[in-house]
């Protein structure tokens, strides 16, 4: 460090992370510096001079002795809280220094869900830039496998540079390293291309476990009570406890090897390095790097095999699979930036040109590389440069979430300590009850009243709190994951349990991808409202959009991309291969030369393409073009006079309405200049061809689910980039929308000149060119910025914002105000979802967002609860299908091989891209049309196949396996022998017993996961999870939501009652520590065993809890601290207190005076300690029977099997004790004989305890239920909406 160096500053350095929120500069102390040291050697040395002169004086130091055990106490206390506090540690191990030079380890801070703070060694070396050569010193410190750098010119720290935000030209001059030297200095500077997860050993991490604070705390009562001689029900709560924690052990380590074992394997790859190309295991790929990326080739899973880093296509292009990343089921393009489409000096920002940028962890499906490209890829790959590696990827990220969410899943919240606290009241004032009696008999044992004191302020923490809300939390990710739900964020879990307002994404979320096209409209020579749904009445213009301007790609003989796309070329019946459409009639061919890509931002999509027609001499150059209606409408060179109309008219019926627009080019142009065009040169001056109509239908689930929503006090929002009367349609087919529709939107918008406002948005000046306009544009109010006429409006109408309208709102700073009286966001960004969540967050909502795709990332991120559907994508059902095409022809009889089976099998060795009507007819003829391409693939579905399909399944019916007692009796038929009666009842037993073997089998099975899933919390897999959100669903439709907010209110129900009945419990302790202490009244060992066992046990019940079936519009307590919560408490715990109280006295009274015990003496069983005991059982039974919450939440009582068991057993339990009908069971407890007299007082007193309990807790509820959140936003200012329109009214009437 002393030879590096490093520039001195004199402010202490900061940090620019969004991950952590400040450092500090720390230096070592050493030996007695340490202030849990040095200090304490002053004090120890003080104490020991003290007790000398003690002795020496009175011969008995007692003072001294107690001060030095208070000492050791603070001593050990000050090494734990080393462990325990970052904080701590830094202050007592460390110092603070300004100077970077004189620091040795950093205190890195994070913000809050980005993990815990931790001390890290600062490396100092001397480094060199990989690709200059130069020397330079550099400070780094490494926190979460992320690494931070030191940078003079801003004095502070930033996350590890790579390079990602250089200009195109940078990238587009890429050449790889040169030779060995930069290499070597590359790996250095970024390390390999590796996710080590390291797994501690055993003893590590359970030595990580038992110095938490809650076991060391735990710990700590079972010595109180080992000293207090309760040494049974002390090793049992130790054991339990040491086994917990061995289970949460082997659990990490399982997670971690699970980690380990389950990253994905990455393609070895040509790079380019020291002027050649050479193989290398991805592994070892560096930033910078130029490598060949194609599809992984044959061999031992090749097809699961992932790009291994971010990188950047330079040339060529490619098909990926994203699911594993965004949720995103449909394969994207990724374009190379050297074809065009991006300026040389425009810097890469990777959110916005992710178009161009191969993430790491995806799947390359396919890809066509580029001869022309500046440096030639050896195997025919696309040429990349890398951009990022190890855990900075996309697919580390992922990595790292998944990593550690596995550290220690817990439901631990602030509300825990203050719960504490408030018990920690009660429990202060019985100890110092305690202390003033005690210290003023000069009999009594100090020792044992410090002790006995000490155990009544520790009552108040049970030791099993940890360990139930921790299971309460693992079950609720056993019960999502059995449902195919995963969560890698579970502290969100209880937010499912008060989520307010449901946000949605409109398609592939709420409606189907299965699109259908309706038709055509708007056609030059016809009504424009007339729909043309038969093909061969379709203009040859619109057929060469929707066949041609696609982004649709073959993939094993399977077109797969856009269901939009896809709908379109089936009901335009042309055929579509490699690059090259076909019309039904094989006499127009359209080659595509170029793609310009759509984009949610631009809207639109273009292509240019070269016509073949039967007839033309030559092949003609067009320009294609399609994507939203007043998107395209800017771009065309005429616009029909009832273009707006139109399409308007469609939108509303809910149809997603595309424009189609295409202009011939100049006939001059070639190939390549038709590739090289710009996009703004190919978008001009374009003619209108028509509306393609495509209807949307929701999914089945869809409007069940939202319906389900709203009926439980959730106020529903959509949130597309739809057009917006698309948009309104839908949410007024799932409960979204209820009332009469008013859209904000720019007037030129509204009349289809185009979006954009004039000025800019949140001007004054721009106030007047906003409106709110009906879907039937028969109402139209012009925009104010009056709060009290937004409100009235909101009051009146559902309101749906534009993306213009919504940033115009934005910019008059009303966004906060606005935002939550919204029902439908339509034409928004992916940056304008994010916001809606962000401000609905802000102004207090607990969100919950759904989303299905890379659009709905942001949003995803920003909401409480992010609900990533991720769906089957793509390459999982083409390898789906290839299995069962495989399958099918392995099972193809020899039979059907003549005429139609060999005209099938030509047609796809041919791959004819026929319409299912056309290849019937060819068929017949005994012939297929011939294909222009061998990759050709049918754009319709064979009812040929389906046929064959039945057939196959018949033969499989008839395979299937006989059970035992049907293959016996299908012997003796074989035999010709015949069946007994007695043949065939034993035949029918043995199948009784298969049958029953079965059943126990799967019972004995459920068993063993119900068991290991009340231990395990499941290791959620990349596969499983998706970058996007914190709940990922492996399903197409919105009904996994339902299921995540049951489960949230489970959870949240069920840590509300752990707490009150923890409480009472802690209560009633308190004051059997104290009064009752003071009085000679205690347990025996066995006794305080039992309860200790009864207790843990329905703790477990009460957290596996199952949710109802049914959403309720009642809502759980978001919180313990409300009045309902502290009045059932209170009330609960006064009249147990009382009945605690009555009947000690009444034993007090009868008991003989020579049975009475000083608190000094051991146990013996007398009626006073028998009848407190029975007593607290009593309580105890009775406080988890009246606080369990069933319905409107979770399952009742008597449907909760292990709960109501121990009930019964418990309670069973309890009245043969009482009934002392078993005396020898009585006295194995401690129990004595009870009068028959105070026995049916007890059994009186029980009963009434019982029923007060009921009566309060069931009023209370009633009487203090949730607050329930509004359907609608307005409602929240209802008073003042009231007021307003109270106004209104009486202005009218003035009037």
């Amino acid at each position: 460090m002393d030879d590096l160096v490093v520039p001195d500053n004199p402010a202490p350095p900061g940090v620019k992370a969004k991950e952590i929120e400040r450092v500090v500069l720390l230096q070592r102390r050493l030996g007695a510096a340490k202030l849990n040291i040095g200090p304490f050697i002053v004090i120890y040395s003080l104490l020991f001079a003290a007790w000398v002169q003690q002795y020496i004086e009175n011969g008995h130091p007692l003072f001294v002795v107690y001060a030095s055990v208070v000492v050791a106490v603070l001593h050990v206390l000050s090494f734990l809280f080393t462990h325990w506090l970052v904080s701590f540690n830094a202050l007592v191990n460390y110092k603070r220094v300004q100077k970077l030079n004189d620091a040795e380890y950093i205190q890195v801070v994070p913000h809050k869900f980005s993990g815990n703070a931790d001390i890290v060694p600062l490396e100092f070396r001397q480094a060199r830039d990989p690709h200059s050569g130069e020397e330079h010193s550099e400070v780094a410190f490494e926190f979460r496998k992320l690494r931070f750098n030191y940078h003079p010119e801003s004095n502070g720290f930033e996350r590890l540079r790579f390079p990602v935000h250089e200009p195109f030209s940078y990238y587009l001059k890429a050449s790889g390293y040169g030779h060995g030297d930069k290499v070597a200095a590359a790996v250095a500077q970024w390390g390999l291309n590796k996710f080590e997860v390291p797994v501690p050993p055993f003893s590590e991490l359970l030595k990580e476990q038992m110095l938490a604070p809650f076991f060391v705390f735990q710990v700590f009562c079972v010595g109180l009570w080992c000293l207090d001689e309760y040494w049974y029900y002390s090793l049992f709560t130790l054991g339990m406890l040491v086994m917990f924690e061995c289970t949460v052990v082997v659990q990490r380590q399982r997670n971690l090897r699970e980690l380990r074992s389950l990253q994905t394997p990455k393609q070895r790859l040509q790079a380019y390095r020291g002027g050649k190309w050479e193989e290398v295991p991805g592994e070892a790929l560096l930033p910078g790097d130029v490598v060949s990326i194609c599809r992984p080739k044959g061999g031992p899973g090749a097809e699961e095999k992932v790009v291994p880093a971010d990188c950047l296509l330079l040339a060529g292009n490619c098909i990926v699979e994203e699911a594993v990343l965004t949720g995103e089921s449909t394969p994207q393009w990724k374009l190379a930036v050297g074809g065009g489409g991006v300026s040389p000096n425009e810097h890469l920002h990777i959110k916005s040109h992710r178009q161009h940028v191969l993430f790491g962890g995806t799947k390359v499906l396919q890809h066509t590389g580029d001869k022309a490209g500046r440096i030639r890829t050896p195997d025919g790959g696309c040429l990349a440069v890398v951009l990022r590696t190890g855990f900075e990827t996309s697919q580390g990220q992922l990595m790292r979430t998944i990593l550690y969410s596995t550290e220690r899943v817990t439901a631990n919240s602030w509300e825990t300590g203050l719960f504490i606290c408030f018990l920690l009241v009660f429990a202060v004032s019985a100890a110092y009850y305690v202390l003033k009696h005690g210290l003023a008999d000069p009999s009594r044992d100090r020792f044992k009243l410090i002790l006995n004191c000490v155990m009544i302020v520790t009552s108040v923490i049970p030791p099993e709190l940890p360990m139930e809300l921790t299971i309460a939390v693992n079950a609720s990710l056993v019960a999502l994951a059995s449902k195919a739900i995963f969560c890698t964020e579970p502290f969100r879990i209880p937010f499912a349990g008060k989520v307010e307002v449901c946000c949605f994404d409109k398609t592939g979320t709420l409606t189907t991808d299965h699109l259908l096209l309706e038709g055509l409209a708007g056609l030059p020579g016809k009504p424009p409202r007339e729909l043309v749904s038969e093909p061969a009445q379709m203009p040859a213009a619109a057929g060469e959009v929707l066949a041609a301007c696609q982004s649709l790609v073959l993939i094993d003989g399977e077109v797969i991309g856009d269901p939009l796309e896809k709908a379109a070329l089936q009901a335009s019946r042309w055929s579509y291969s490699s690059d090259v459409a076909l019309s039904h009639d094989k006499k127009t061919r359209a080659t595509v030369v170029q793609r310009y890509h759509f984009s949610s931002g631009l809207r639109r999509m273009a292509a240019t393409v070269l016509l073949e027609e039967e007839d033309a001499p030559q092949p003609v150059p067009v320009a294609l073009m399609k994507g939203a209606p007043e998107v395209v409408r800017q771009f065309l060179k005429q616009v029909p006079s009832d273009y707006d109309a139109t399409y308007k008219h469609f939108a509303a019926q809910g149809a997603r309405v595309i424009a189609l627009a295409r202009r011939r080019l100049s006939t001059d142009l070639d190939g390549p200049e038709l590739r090289n065009l710009e996009r703004d040169v190919v978008e001009r001056d374009m003619e209108f061809t028509g509306f393609a109509i495509f209807q949307c239908p929701l999914k089945e689930e869809s409007e069940p689910a939202l319906a389900e929503l709203a009926s439980a006090s959730h106020m529903l929002v959509m949130i597309t980039g739809d057009a917006p009367l698309t948009a309104v349609h839908a949410a007024s087919q799932v409960h979204i929308v209820t009332r009469p529709v008013l859209v904000m939107q720019h007037k030129l918008e509204a009349v289809g000149d185009g979006p954009g406002a004039y000025h800019t948005p949140g001007s004054a000046e721009a106030d007047a060119e906003f409106e709110w306009v009906s879907p039937d544009e028969s109402s139209r109010i012009p925009f104010s910025r009056s709060w009290e006429e937004l409100l009235l409006l909101a009051g009146e109408y559902d309101l749906c914002l534009t993306g213009d309208a919504l940033a115009h709102v934005e910019g008059c700073k009303l966004g906060r105000r606005v935002i939550p009286l919204v029902q439908v966001f339509a034409r928004v960004s992916p940056e304008q979802k994010e916001l809606v969540l962000q401000t609905l967050r802000a102004g207090g909502w607990v969100t919950l967002m759904v989303g299905d795709g890379t659009n709905d990332v942001g949003g995803l991120k920003a909401a409480h609860v992010g609900v990533a559907l991720l769906a089957p994508s793509a390459l999982a059902e083409l390898k789906k299908k290839s299995k069962e095409r495989g399958e099918k022809k392995s099972r193809s009889s020899k039979a059907i091989a003549a005429g139609g089976s060999a005209n099938s099998s030509q047609q796809q060795q041919q791959g004819a891209v026929v319409p299912a009507g056309d290849r019937a007819a060819a068929a017949k003829a005994g012939r297929t049309s011939p294909a222009p391409n061998a990759g050709a693939v049918v754009a319709a579905g064979s009812a040929a196949a389906g046929t064959t399909g039945g057939e196959q399944a018949k033969g499989k019916k008839k395979g299937e396996k006989l059970k035992p007692g049907e293959a016996l009796l299908e012997q003796y038929r074989a035999a010709g022998k015949p069946v007994p009666p007695s043949l065939e009842r034993m035949a029918a037993m043995l199948d009784k017993m298969e049958e029953d073997s079965a059943a126990a089998q799967a019972m004995l099975d459920k068993m063993e996961e119900d068991s290991a899933a009340a231990q395990d919390v499941p290791m959620v897999k990349p596969g499983d999870a998706s970058m996007a959100s914190p709940f990922t669903a492996k399903a197409s439709s919105v009904a996994p939501v339902t299921d995540i907010l049951k489960q949230g209110r489970c959870t949240l129900v069920t840590t509300v009652q752990m707490f009150k009945i923890l409480g009472l419990l802690c209560l009633s302790t308190a004051y059997a520590l104290s009064v009752m202490y003071l009085q000679g009244v205690k347990l025996s060992d066995a006794q305080a065993t039992l309860s200790g066992v009864l207790t843990a046990g329905m703790f477990y019940f009460i957290s596996n809890a199952k949710p109802l079936p049914q959403l309720s519009p009642v809502r759980p307590h978001p919180s313990i601290f409300c009045a309902y919560f502290f009045t059932s408490l209170l009330g609960q715990f006064a009249v147990q207190l009382g009945f605690l109280v009555f009947m000690y006295r009444m034993a007090l009274a009868v008991m003989p005076a020579e049975e009475k015990q000083d608190t000094e003496s051991d146990f013996a069983p007398n009626l006073v300690n028998s009848i407190c005991y029975l007593v607290q059982q009593i309580v105890q039974l009775t406080t988890f029977a009246v606080n369990y919450v069933g319905y409107p939440f979770n399952t009742s009582l008597t449907q909760n099997a292990g709960m109501i068991k121990s009930l019964r057993y418990s309670g069973c339990f309890l009245a043969l004790l009482v009934s002392q009908s078993v005396m020898p069971l009585n006295e194995s407890f401690g129990l004595v004989a009870i009068p028959l007299e105070m026995r049916l007082y007890l059994i009186a007193g029980s009963l009434a305890v019982i029923a007060f309990s009921l009566f309060w807790e069931h009023s209370l509820r009633r009487l203090f239920p949730a607050a329930t959140p509004p359907s609608k936003g307005y409602m929240v200012h209802s008073r003042q909406l009231a007021q307003l329109q109270a106004q209104r009214s009486r202005a009218r009437k003035d009037e």
